[in-house]
């Protein structure tokens, strides 16, 4: 029998509340999260869904700190979505800090990438997609790793002996795509599937006010193309992953009030080799207004060369954000951006608040909200046709009933 919300909430609670007493150092997070969208999904799934998590985290220093054990899991229940009730060791590793050269072996998380609209250069774990539509969360990937700085100059090299699959919403889950994902038939180009060995490596300049980051990656795509059955009664999409190169440059620079940033890959693997850029600046106005809160305006460029054959839809588009910091006790904070197709015309629009509460509690509100595209039929059939005879310029069909708000409370403890 599936367990309720409630329970689930339980054993998670007695999970962390047990944990302090093998480790120095604990601390845990736990939230309660709702969505509602404004209409049903393209295959009649529910508006609202309500859903529960918990992040502990533990850390034990050894030999005065120069060898370190960090640990952090995740577990959501989720009331509809029985994919996204899932679990993940998002950190589990060891690192050494030695005179030169730094190791670490086991499950970690880096993010490479500096401008807000997305992470073009962030390639080392996956994305954990069932968690959020934004791809900002990250399962753990196991890894081994060795870093340096000598100066201002750094360098990591990775070796990822393991791949892990993108997660997706089911078939009950939002927000849906066009048709249900059967991420269990997923395929590879590499016969050794999940256990292909990847390779990354970064160098680096940081100091000043500058960063120059310099990447290269070999081995599979973190981002999946989809193979669609040929079953007309159930379709389905089949996620493949190849196997890719991929070299990116990471530029970020502060003068005075400005932050220019920079982001763009090389890329092979997808068909022909192809490049993309995202680019732009954040400029903060201090004290805006005459008040205490600081604002920024944050406009950026996003430029894919394969045009209408992106696997994406931010091939030629523009993003512009405020971002607004109140300087409170409160920690208030509020970042509202668009991303706009300069030929399409199509829309996405993002808002996402929060602020502390009680000292122990955190408030965070999004909304997400998807214009200026035709939406695809209900019919399955009649879907296909569409797909088939689409606007290649229109990229935002499937999205165009999956707009939502989202309200979650955080417990820090």
């Amino acid at each position: 029998m599936q367990k309720s919300l409630i329970e689930h909430m339980v054993v998670a609670l007695i999970l962390v509340v047990s944990l302090p007493s093998f480790a120095l150092d604990f601390e845990a997070q736990v939230g309660l999260e709702g969505r509602y969208f404004s209409e049903q999904g393209l295959d009649e799934q529910d508006q609202s869904s309500l859903s529960a998590w918990v992040k502990p985290k533990l850390y034990q220093e050894f030999s005065d700190g120069a060898n370190q054990f960090h640990l952090q899991g995740f577990y959501r229940y989720d009331q509809q979505d029985s994919e996204r009730t899932h679990g993940d060791i998002r950190e589990a590793y060891w690192l050494h800090i030695g005179d030169y050269i730094d190791t670490q072996i086991g499950i970690g998380k880096v993010f490479w990438g500096v401008t807000e609209s997305q992470h073009l250069v962030d390639i080392v774990n996956q994305t954990d997609l069932v968690e959020s539509p934004d791809a900002e969360e990250k399962l753990g990937q196991p890894m081994f790793l060795m870093s340096t700085a000598q100066g201002s100059v750094l360098l990591d090299v990775f070796v990822l002996p393991y791949f892990r699959e993108r997660t997706f919403p089911g078939e009950d889950g939002r927000l849906g795509a066009p048709f249900p994902i059967n991420d269990n038939d997923a395929e590879f180009e590499s016969g050794a599937e999940e256990e292909h060995v990847d390779y990354a490596i970064r160098w680096g300049i940081v100091g000043g006010g500058f960063e120059f980051m310099l990447s290269h990656f070999h081995g599979t795509s973190r981002e999946p193309l989809f193979i669609l059955n040929d079953d007309f009664v159930n379709p389905e999409l089949v996620p493949f992953y190849p196997q890719i190169e991929q070299t990116g440059l990471v530029y970020q620079m502060v003068s005075g009030s400005w932050l220019w940033k920079f982001e763009g890959i090389i890329r092979s693997g997808f068909g022909d080799r192809f490049g993309a850029v995202t680019t732009g600046f954040e400029f903060t106005q201090g004290s805006a207004f005459g008040t205490d809160a600081d604002l920024g305006w944050i406009i950026e460029g996003l430029w894919d060369e394969r045009d209408e054959d992106t696997t994406g839809f931010t091939e030629h588009d523009v993003f512009v954000g405020w971002r607004w910091a109140a300087n409170d006790i409160e920690s208030t904070e509020v970042l509202l951006g668009a991303i706009v197709d300069i030929y399409s015309g199509e829309q996405v629009y993002g808002l996402e608040a929060t602020r502390r509460w009680l000292d122990v509690l955190t408030i965070n509100f999004e909304l997400r909200a998807f214009e200026g595209g035709d939406k695809l039929p209900q019919d399955k059939t009649d879907r296909i046709q569409a797909i088939a005879d689409r606007d290649p310029d229109e990229k935002t069909s499937f999205l165009q009933t999956e707009d939502f708000v989202q309200l979650e409370v955080t417990y820090f403890f």
